[in-house]
């Protein structure tokens, strides 16, 4: 019995010496998380104009004045403007016909702050007015670009052997507002620089009908706009075309008038 006692003695003391020296337990090792970067949220890609869309911001007093009224308010050729007339940042004139340029009409519109682009057709003329005007103007000549607060204008060939001989100093315009890009031919029959233009909306004189279609041929243009015309001659001409260019090219007429918003 005492041996039995003494063994158990033995052994406990055994078994405690034996864990007094067993090396502690490592402690397990912390893990740091990696960080996670929180998620952007998506910008929407910017919805690419429509050309047709923006022709709602069109206005036509009729021959070859027309509004803008977008993030700017442009005036284009204005000639017999009627209506509640906002005032204009910008004014851009092809050429000195009085059917295109005219004083009285400009007074309506100009305010202090507004640009004014003229051709060099209008600039000896202009000298006298400026005065009457209150503002001071910007010549462009043929393929000069200038810059009005954000809005692009070019000047490009604008002629015909009638009644705007090549050389006289007339011009259209490539104006680039709102992310697309107007074009305002002037007095102008086709020729073969248009067909490097690349305009989303193209303001083309009617003439006659062979004329519109010869420039219509050359112009990479998605909207046509007829003009220099009465409505409704407007209207039956791009009846006739719409047909044949469809659905790359579709020619409007708008209907002309005083602007009552």
């Amino acid at each position: 019995m005492k041996r039995t006692l003494s063994f158990f003695l033995f052994a406990g003391l055994i078994m405690a010496l034996l864990t007094s020296c067993a090396p502690a337990a490592t402690p397990a090792p912390t893990t740091i998380p990696t960080p996670i970067p929180p998620t952007e949220t998506p910008i929407p890609p910017t919805a690419t104009p429509s050309a047709m869309d923006a022709v709602v911001r069109l206005h036509w007093f009729g021959t070859s004045a027309f509004l803008y009224n977008g993030s700017k308010v442009i005036y284009f050729d204005p000639v017999g403007l009627r209506g509640t007339l906002p005032k204009a940042d910008l004014i851009v004139i092809t050429h000195a016909h009085g059917d295109h340029y005219s004083v009285p009409d400009l007074q309506q519109i100009i305010e202090p702050n507004t640009k004014l682009i003229i051709s060099p057709s209008i600039s000896s003329v202009f000298e006298n007015d400026k005065d009457n005007l209150g503002i001071d103007a910007t010549i462009l000549n043929e393929g000069d670009t200038t810059d009005v607060d954000g809005v692009t204008i070019k000047a490009v060939p604008a002629y015909d052997t009638t009644f705007h001989q090549q050389g006289t100093g007339g011009v259209g315009y490539l104006v680039t507002i709102d992310g697309l890009v107007l074009y305002t031919a002037g007095g102008t029959a086709a020729y073969p620089e248009m067909a490097g233009y690349a305009p989303d909306i193209a303001l083309v004189p009617v003439y006659s009908k062979a004329a519109a279609q010869a420039i219509a041929d050359l112009l990479p243009a998605k909207v046509i706009i007829l003009h220099h015309t009465s409505y409704y001659a407007a209207a039956s001409v791009a009846n006739l075309l719409n047909p044949t260019y469809a659905p790359a090219k579709t020619f409007v007429a708008l209907e002309a008038g005083p602007l009552n918003p």
